[in-house]
């Protein structure tokens, strides 16, 4: 028994000592009022999974975990790692117009591979008033109804000269800002149809102090934009009858589908309720061919809890329940 004790204890003394070698993302990313890092111009070593490939050129690099997020810039560093990649580095503090960073980069041990980041849902005016809180992380607008610029003019091409460009995006009368990189597969490419949801990078860039304020998010590449959640037609074959199937999976967390026929060419309206009645999402409100269809339904920005979807066609309304366990 005092052999084990003796054991365990070395044990203790062992994993304090290897944790001592690293902070973690949350502490290295302590501020001072004015958006200064406390730890500018200290070497650190801090552990995350890295978010980014090569997408914003080659010497940019977004890793976290899940309460923080952290910047690396270093060519270096950027050629050895990929998206999924759990990483050790340690490097030097510095700030470049409000975004705090690592660089030089002077250690990198790759820890694991194909791990996985799932956004954090947040909403325009999140980002704009405090996306000092998100800075580094990889986040989810959902919902955005339109793209302009800063003088207010809607755009369909993501026009890109130099370096990059800045746009307002809108979900609603909400906007921040997002910017679009030369290096990404997004330049010059059509804006996905509307509406739309976007994983981006939060980010930041401002001039002076304080640092707080400047916050734009930073899409990485085409496929971090997807429709929000529309009906595709699921098959040609013509129903004879309406018909609302169960969601699945039921329970769902955060996505899960929705299937219904209609008969005859009409409007068709599929909207989600929460328990007190209140409409959360209004998925289709238009007019539909006779078919099969399947909805996909985010409940991202939803709290857990039961919900009703109702489908109105063919002078038919009908309402079932489905439940969001987070």
């Amino acid at each position: 028994m005092k052999n084990l004790i003796q054991i365990f204890i070395c044990l203790l003394i062992l994993t304090s000592s290897a944790n001592s070698q690293w902070i973690t993302i949350d502490s290295a990313r302590a501020q001072d009022s004015a958006g200064v890092s406390l730890l500018l111009t200290q070497s650190i070593t801090t552990r995350g999974v890295v978010t980014t490939h090569r997408e914003f050129g080659g010497s940019l690099v977004y890793f976290q975990v899940n309460t923080a997020g952290y910047v690396g810039f270093d060519t270096a560093f950027c050629n050895r790692v990929k998206r999924g990649d759990s990483i050790e580095v340690t490097g030097v503090v510095t700030q470049f117009s409000g975004l705090t960073e690592i660089t030089p980069m002077t250690a990198l041990t790759i820890l694991d591979t194909g791990k996985t980041v799932t956004p954090k849902p947040v909403t325009c005016t999140q980002v704009r008033n405090n996306g000092e809180a998100y800075e580094g992380m990889l986040i989810k607008i959902s919902g955005v109804t339109a793209v302009r610029t800063f003088a207010g003019v809607d755009i369909t091409t993501w026009t890109v000269s130099g370096s990059g460009v800045n746009y307002r995006l809108f979900t609603g009368s909400d906007s921040c800002d997002i910017r679009i990189y030369a290096t990404s597969n997004i330049a010059n490419q059509p804006v996905h149809s509307f509406p739309f949801d976007v994983v981006a990078e939060c980010s930041q860039f401002k001039f002076s102090s304080p640092f707080i304020g400047g916050y734009q998010i930073l899409p990485r590449d085409l496929n971090d934009f997807s429709g929000v959640k529309g009906a595709g037609t699921v098959s040609s074959v013509i129903t004879d009858k309406f018909s609302l199937e169960q969601n699945y999976p039921n329970p769902f967390n955060p996505v899960t589908h929705l299937e219904f026929g209609i008969s005859n060419l009409g409007f068709v309206s599929l909207k989600v309720f929460d328990v007190q009645g209140r409409e959360v999402k209004t998925l289709i409100n238009e007019n539909k061919p006779a078919g099969r269809y399947k909805v996909e339904f985010d409940g991202s920005n939803l709290s857990s809890g039961i919900y009703l979807y109702t489908l109105n066609a063919d002078g038919i309304s009908e309402t079932r329940r489905m439940i969001l366990l987070k």
